[in-house]
């Protein structure tokens, strides 16, 4: 027996008697013993020696009393505490059974119902404790007991004893509260402060565990992991998992978040998440698009990056891969890497400030809804300045900031919104112009020049109200050269298509294009004065390279690198602030049979699915990097079978029968193609009449197709010809173009123009209103009786579906809510719905990325 223990057996030796001891943690030793008053059998924790001195006997005493009266049947009974001859002890009931670490050494990972319920359990727990006024501040797998498989919280409240009798006391030692794998990051940092979200951001780390098999963060050391815990973000569970729940992940998510004002605001509004699918993450429900304003195409182009788009020289991609875990520059080839942000973000826009050290950028954290920041090299912390709902998009040489109000994610990295301006600092914004896309400062900082959208055209204007010039496509990247006089931008053909070229206009409205055309272009900036830009871009449908091109035309290529990358500005010293990226497009299907969707993710650039009306089948787009500068359509089973290439292209329609599928090959002209989806040869159905194709589907029995394109000099409308013979014939007034669809007789179509929904004769072109739509619906498609249209908002988080009887407007949900809010999660872009509505088929847009800087090395 050693002496500590002989010294215990001596000091209780008046009421309990010691056996064994059962094992040792952090803050005590803890006995098996029996209780000779009560006869029963005890667990005795003693406090370490050191961890008694530092707190004092007398205060940890008094404070732990305030444990004695919680009473609930998940924590664990305080029953007895005292000090004998300096040794500091707390007596607890013993728990013939496990705890829940031991159960995870050997399980690893735990059913997913189990591990709900033992979280639920805990949760419960801690809501009653935190009413009461008690933080636990030390929740892991150690202080969860299982009684007969159900939890039992232990300790509750000693960390909180500890904290308040000898806290600072207890630092200067080197000795620390809460376990650093399950600490929040307010605990992490030393804060004074500590609430219920603590223990919920605690209680999050344990879940997570328990579905994933590991916690979120894990190192080799203490400090390793604390670095972690304040600047990186969890992978998502479904990613390691997919049969986690998404509500699950997205609660788990939430209550991970590094803010303790983004998480829930309690244990109980976390389990309430846990338990109801339809719930949003944050408890709240989400912003509709601004009143008036049209909502993003759900068939805007396919988002690029990833073997498509944004790309870096091989010298900044090795930086990076060296650099990223210690956050410290590294040289190679006369150059260096310093990582400027840390956590996992979607960021849309960065610039410096006019002292070049400042950098101010605007990114969401969930979703699309984006909001500024501000960080220096020196303090890498992010620091808010703007509302949510803010986008930068140009910073002035007085640091007054132009940025969107009210701004929603379109495509790429677009939004639109009203103009503003406000001070770097932060403060009010001042409204300036409606349905803007893109600005950029003069010189000076004393005027703005704009990317406008009216009426249905991208108008270049500067200053505000003189049109230098306009496009049916859309423009990205306005930046205004250092001499004043010129813009350059990207310009884009399509719209969320990034194919495109880099071209300027001149005061006087001259337009000259710069580059040939590239498969993607993704950032821009002036660089080494007004006579030269750098941009990244990718010629074929490879990984793109920074390039630069002169006002003459003469493009120098960059190296390709092995990850995607944007420029977002250029210092007045050469240093360059670069966007790194991780992209990914997850399909999922949602059987009728099925509570768990089923993830048939191909590659990393799905687009566009497509789902047959029995949900046997689906046809969806590849723009991956084996895909090819023309993309590919891809159809697979929706069991998860292997898919197949059909060849190029962009999925619009599949038949009836399952046996066609549409397509539009992007090329000069457009081409239309009919794949069979079995044995037989492919067809081209137009003659090289279309500059786009929005959108095709088949009418009725099929006999007849329809396609909504744009002919040279034309605006876009609809067409339709027959399958087997015959010329396309307009039916549809100009201004129709992407998501037209078709009713199930084929005699009818609705589609969108001029901000409000008309059904057309697909016969003879006369149009009628649709009651009950509004500019910001999406329609995807009639039911089988075409009775109503099932519809929903793009973009939204959680999507709903609802249906829109069309002879009175009513209107009623269709589905449950799906695809929640998660980290990670920039939008859900596609939706695509069989006869039977409880089988469809979505596509989530996922991201995450970091601000870098590029440096010369002396």
């Amino acid at each position: 027996m050693n002496d500590a223990r002989t010294r215990l057996t001596a000091a209780l030796a008046d009421r309990y008697r010691i056996a064994r001891e059962l094992g040792a943690g952090g803050m005590a030793t803890v006995y098996l013993a029996q209780d000779l008053k009560h006869d029963r059998q005890v667990a005795v924790k003693v406090l370490k020696p050191e961890l008694a001195v530092a707190i004092g006997a007398e205060r940890f005493l008094a404070e732990i009393k305030t444990t004695a009266n919680l009473q609930h049947p998940h924590i664990l009974a305080l029953h007895d505490s005292g000090e004998v001859n300096g040794t500091v002890f707390y007596v607890m009931p013993y728990v013939d059974g496990e705890s829940l670490r031991d159960r995870l050494d050997r399980e690893k990972q735990l059913p997913i119902d189990d591990a709900l319920r033992i979280a639920g359990e805990v949760g419960d727990a801690l809501q009653y404790a935190h009413e009461r006024g008690v933080i636990h501040r030390d929740i892991k797998p150690e202080n969860i007991l299982l009684q007969r498989g159900h939890a039992v919280v232990a300790d509750f409240g000693i960390a909180l004893a500890a904290s308040k009798s000898g806290g600072s006391r207890m630092t200067e030692t080197g000795m620390s509260l809460g376990t650093p794998t399950y600490m929040s990051p307010e605990q992490a940092m030393g804060a004074r402060e500590i609430d219920a979200r603590t223990d919920v951001y605690s209680l999050g780390c344990v879940l997570y565990e328990m579905l994933a098999g590991e916690p979120p963060f894990v190192g080799p050391t203490a400090q390793a992991i604390v670095a972690k815990v304040i600047t990186e973000s969890p992978k998502s569970l479904t990613a390691q998992r997919h049969t986690v729940p998404l509500h699950v992940d997205a609660a788990v998510q939430t209550a991970l978040e590094k803010l303790a004002a983004d998480r829930f605001a309690s244990t109980g509004a976390f389990v309430q998440a846990l338990r109801s699918p339809g719930a949003t993450s944050h408890g709240v429900s989400h912003r509709s698009v601004r009143d008036g304003m049209r909502p993003p195409s759900a068939r805007s182009r396919v988002v690029k990056t990833a073997g498509a788009a944004l790309g870096i020289a091989v010298l900044v991609v090795a930086a990076y891969i060296v650099g990223r875990g210690s956050g410290t520059s590294n040289a190679t080839n006369g150059a260096s890497m310093q990582q400027m942000t840390y956590r996992t973000q979607a960021i849309f826009s960065a610039r410096y400030a006019s002292d070049g050290a400042s950098v101010v950028y605007s990114a969401a954290e969930g979703g699309s809804t984006p909001r500024i920041y501000t960080i220096t090299s020196a303090n890498p912390i992010p620091r808010v300045v703007a509302d949510s709902g803010t986008h930068l998009l140009a910073v002035s040489s007085k640091d007054e900031m132009a940025v969107l109000v009210g701004a929603t994610y379109l495509y790429q990295r677009v939004f639109i919104g009203t103009l503003a301006r406000m001070p770097v600092g932060g403060g009010t914004p001042r409204e300036l112009l409606t349905s803007v896309r893109d600005a950029d400062w003069t010189p000076d900082g004393s005027q703005l020049a704009v990317v406008h959208e009216v009426n249905g055209k991208n108008r270049l204007e500067y200053p505000i109200g003189t049109v230098l010039y306009e496009t049916p496509g859309y423009l990205s990247d306005l930046r205004m050269s250092p001499d004043g006089q010129r813009l350059a931008f990207a310009e884009h053909p399509e719209r969320g298509d990034d194919r495109g070229v880099i071209a300027v206009v001149d005061l006087k409205g001259g337009h000259t294009v710069l580059t040939p055309a590239y498969f993607s272009l993704e950032g821009l900036s002036w660089t080494g004065g007004s006579e030269r830009l750098v941009f990244a871009g990718s010629a074929n449908g490879e990984i793109a390279a920074t390039n630069e091109v002169t006002l003459a035309g003469k493009v120098f290529p960059g190296s390709a690198g092995v990850g995607s990358a944007t420029i977002h500005d250029v210092a007045r010293d050469g240093r360059q602030l670069i966007m790194r990226d991780d992209r990914f497009s997850r399909l999922w299907m949602k059987h009728a049979d099925r509570t768990v969707p089923l993830d048939l993710s191909w590659l990393n650039r799905s687009f566009w699915p497509l789902l047959s009306d029995d949900a046997s089948l689906m046809a969806f787009g590849d723009a991956s990097g084996v895909a090819g500068s023309k993309y590919a359509v891809m159809l697979r089973r929706t069991d998860g079978s292997g898919a197949v290439r059909l060849g190029e292209g962009a999925p619009l329609g599949m038949s009836h029968d399952n046996q066609w599928v549409l397509s539009a090959v992007p090329s000069q002209p457009a081409q239309l193609m009919l794949y069979p989806t079995g044995a037989g040869a492919s067809r081209r159905l137009d003659k090289g009449e279309f500059v786009v194709i929005g959108s095709a589907a088949f009418l009725g029995s099929g006999r007849d197709i329809m396609a909504c394109a744009t002919e040279a000099k034309q605006g876009a409308r609809c067409f339709v010809r027959s399958l087997d013979s015959g010329t396309f014939r307009p039916f549809t007034p100009e201004g129709v173009s992407d998501r037209v669809v078709a009713a199930p007789d084929g005699r009818h179509v609705i589609a969108q123009i001029g901000g409000r929904y008309l059904q057309f004769s697909v016969q003879d072109g006369s149009s009628q209103p649709v009651a009950g739509l509004t500019s910001s619906d999406q329609v995807l498609r009639y039911s089988p009786d075409g009775q109503t249209v099932w519809t929903w908002l793009p973009n939204s988080q959680p999507v709903r579906i609802e249906r829109v009887d069309l002879s009175t407007g009513a209107r009623s949900l269709l589905l449950p809510e799906f695809s929640m809010p998660r980290a990670g999660l920039l939008k859900t872009g596609e939706v695509t719905l069989s006869d039977d509505p409880r089988s469809y088929l979505y596509l989530e847009g996922e991201l995450s990325t970091y601000l870098f800087e590029l440096r010369k090395v002396p």
